[in-house]
């Protein structure tokens, strides 16, 4: 009976000594926690670059069956065909390359952009660094459509680097109900098969200056969309033909997602971002990451609208971006970020896929704020917003000024728009949050 006593003293004085300091311990993790420094904006991914970036890329037929294990995708046709998309006709793979057969989904990455006849130009130059598949809707109404034409037969039969056309890109024509081509699409289907008389020193001729001789708005959005969609790949980078990405960058991202330390991006709302940068007109757009360095260091090389907008375009830990250097051809996630905080007005450019939500084909490209519907969608969704250390864009040579940008009555009604219908309806559609801002 006594010792019976005993134990159960024992038991008792323990308990007294052990919930004190649970509870103790309990107080002090919420004190540390409290005090530390917590940014839910960013997370950092250094452990993984250190992990993975000394791994060998495997092989490619290894590669393809990791991505199309991983990926489970569905493959889509590349069969022309006439569509309607809000007020537009759409003239879907009006031109496909004729020298390669259709991709399975899992194969690439599909560069998606628009334009029209007067950005055509940039059609070759980026094809040059890219060396992928190229998804490009055009926008042709009315008279503007055998402008077109007559560019596109250029790039395909008489520029020197015509195979990268045949070989990568396809081409959707689009164009308003009111504003059709002024002789029957087959026409232009038949021109088409016919070499052109090619110009023995350049076609500067044939592409047109910028300035917008038909005085009539650009329906960006509508363009973004139909090249997004139509892509035959899992993988979308979707952006503007002037904006060039660095040579290598399909093969290093898919060498990158299909490592362990980065599959569970594909499983939840992920995205990942490629910062932009402007060089002057009196240079070359860099080769790889080393060069555009060394360009911004000398001031060559600048932020994309730094003097624009320099907040839309700043990537969240863009000071650690510039401190890893990677000469090899390799890539990794150097951080997350969320589109909230001082990000809240990002437009960051990111390989996607089709499943991420459309542009708001109501906004025009002179009026501005054209992206930032998307951006607000994808903040109350949750995305993630994954920076990549070693893929990035340049614009075309030539520093981006807010004169020549500027179009303040556009931009009032649009911006007008927007904050009084499209963001009313949004609330709607997909809900609010307080850290996101359109």
């Amino acid at each position: 009976m006594f010792s019976n006593n005993k134990v159960a003293y024992q038991r008792l004085n323990v308990q007294r000594l052990v919930l004190p300091l649970i509870v103790g311990c309990f107080v002090l993790f919420c004190i540390v926690g409290l005090l530390t420094p917590h940014n839910p904006t960013h997370r950092n991914y250094n452990q993984y670059v250190q992990t993975w970036s000394n791994h060998p890329p495997v092989d490619e037929t290894k590669l393809l069956e990791t991505l199309k294990s991983l990926l489970n995708c569905k493959s889509s046709d590349a069969n022309y065909r006439i569509e309607t998309r809000g007020e537009f006709y759409v003239l879907k793979n009006f031109i496909s390359p004729r020298r390669r057969p259709p991709l399975e989904c899992h194969e690439s990455i599909t560069y998606t952009t628009h334009g029209d006849y007067r950005f055509l130009d940039n059609v070759v130059p980026l094809l040059e660094r890219w060396q992928g598949p190229l998804s490009l809707a055009v926008y042709a109404p009315g008279d503007e459509f055998g402008i077109a034409i007559e560019v596109l037969r250029y790039l395909i039969y008489c520029d020197r680097q015509s195979y990268l056309v045949e070989e990568f890109a396809t081409v959707h024509l689009y164009f308003d109900f009111d504003r059709v081509p002024p002789k029957p699409i087959q026409f232009y289907r038949e021109l088409l098969q016919k070499p052109p008389d090619c110009p023995l020193n350049n076609a500067s001729f044939l592409f047109p200056t910028l300035d917008n001789t038909f005085n009539h708005t650009y329906p960006v959005n509508v363009g973004r969309n139909i090249a997004r969609d139509a892509a035959q790949t899992h993988f979308v980078l979707a952006s503007d033909i002037e904006l060039y990405p660095n040579p290598g960058f399909i093969e290093m991202f898919l060498q990158m997602v299909i490592n362990p330390a980065y599959q569970f991006t594909l499983n939840i709302p992920s995205v990942y971002v490629l910062p932009v940068f402007e060089v002057s007109d009196t240079c070359s757009v860099p080769e790889n990451k080393t060069e555009l360095l060394s360009m911004l260091n000398t001031g060559e090389a600048i932020k994309f609208h730094e003097k624009i907008c320099a907040q839309c375009h700043t990537v969240p830990n863009y000071d650690e971006w510039l401190q890893f250097d990677k000469p090899n051809q390799t890539m990794d996630i150097l951080s997350m970020a969320k589109r909230e905080g001082r990000f809240d007005l990002w437009e960051p450019i990111y390989v996607g896929t089709k499943r991420e939500p459309q542009y708001q084909e109501r906004l025009n490209w002179e009026g501005k704020f054209d992206k930032m519907t998307q951006g607000y969608i994808m903040c109350v969704q949750g995305y993630n917003f994954h920076i990549l250390d070693n893929g990035f864009l340049v614009h075309k040579p030539g520093f981006k000024n807010l004169t020549e940008a500027a179009r303040p009555d556009l931009e009032r009604r649009q911006r007008k728009f927007v904050e009084e219908v499209i963001y009313k309806e949004l609330k709607v559609l997909y809900g609010e949050n307080k850290h996101c801002r359109l």
